[in-house]
């Protein structure tokens, strides 16, 4: 059998999103430098490296593992939303403890119909993760004019979210969940989250978000991730009693 090549090696390991940094290969068993996917370096053989691609920082992290079922509350419990009317994202917050996070997508036909949906999901996931509060992102007009050839999209866009912000808020209202509504430049302040244009904003969160919790997440996530950061904050200086 032919002995495999330093360049078959590094293409088989970036097939799996790794990288290979030794220049070097002498046999299965040599000890060779490797960078996961999320960044981190591992020194291990080719022969080791195969039995399941495993970083051990990645598998320390228990925010790898992110839990799909409710855990116990353990401290005030915050529920962070990004919601939009087709994919939100969520965070759900014990104290200053990031517990869990993710997405989640309507797929209605119609702006109602995904609007009934994420309230319904919504609905769901206070009655099993029980936060003690709600935070929704605001929303804002994005842009003006004709963007992708419809006439006044923005605007459209515009009154979908606030439709879907108000039924939330009224669902919060009606079932007595204490809700806070978090400007995206307050949030964005408080994590100082910078640029110029939407797509820069979008990219820094996820960034942030991999610096502070060493986790790569969708954008989605990442808004929500630090717009629960942001209450969490909040909460604890409302705590604070301030003497003259």
């Amino acid at each position: 059998m032919a002995k495999l090549k330093i360049e078959d090696i590094r293409q088989e390991v970036e097939s799996f999103g790794w990288i290979l940094l030794s220049e070097n290969y002498v046999n299965l068993k040599t000890e060779m430098h490797f960078k996961c996917p999320e960044g981190h370096n591992n020194y291990t053989s080719l022969e080791k490296w195969r039995r399941g691609h495993k970083c051990l920082t990645c598998e320390n992290n228990p925010l790898k593992n992110v839990p799909i079922s409710p855990v116990k509350k353990n401290g005030y419990r915050i529920l962070a939303l990004d919601q939009a009317s087709i994919t939100s994202g969520y965070a759900i917050f014990d104290n200053e403890k990031l517990v869990t996070y993710g997405k989640w997508s309507s797929n209605g036909n119609h702006s109602t119909e995904r609007i009934t949906q994420t309230k319904a999901w919504v609905a769901c996931m206070i009655d099993r993760w029980k936060p003690d509060l709600v935070v929704l992102e605001d929303i804002q007009l994005q842009k003006f004019g004709t963007i992708n050839g419809q006439e006044n999209e923005g605007v459209i866009t515009f009154k979908k979210l606030a439709a879907l912000q108000g039924v939330l808020k009224n669902y919060c209202f009606e079932t007595g969940i204490v809700y806070k509504i978090v400007p995206p430049a307050t949030w964005r302040a408080h994590s100082e989250i910078k640029g110029k244009q939407r797509t820069d904003k979008k990219k820094n969160a996820q960034l942030k978000v991999k610096k502070l919790y060493d986790i790569s997440v969708t954008q989605d996530e990442a808004d929500a991730i630090l717009i629960g950061a942001w209450a969490v904050y909040d909460h604890n200086q409302s705590k604070i009693i301030m003497f003259e």
